[in-house]
């Protein structure tokens, strides 16, 4: 049932439908490039650095 003739009546009742964030990536070459916990910015501190296992460890 439409109250106006208005076009965009149609369009007002859909129910919004939710879009997929595109997925970003960080800038080949870069320091964050495959890290884990880039969220679109770099890190102050590298994660990778701190997660790597230290030469001649245990």
């Amino acid at each position: 049932m439409n109250f106006t003739n208005n076009p965009f009546e149609k369009m007002m009742k859909e129910k919004p439908r939710p879009k997929a964030p595109a997925e970003r990536k960080p800038p080949r070459g870069s320091a964050c490039c495959g890290c884990s916990y880039w969220r679109g910015v770099g890190c102050v501190a590298c994660y990778k650095e701190l997660l790597r296992a230290p030469a001649g460890g245990r």
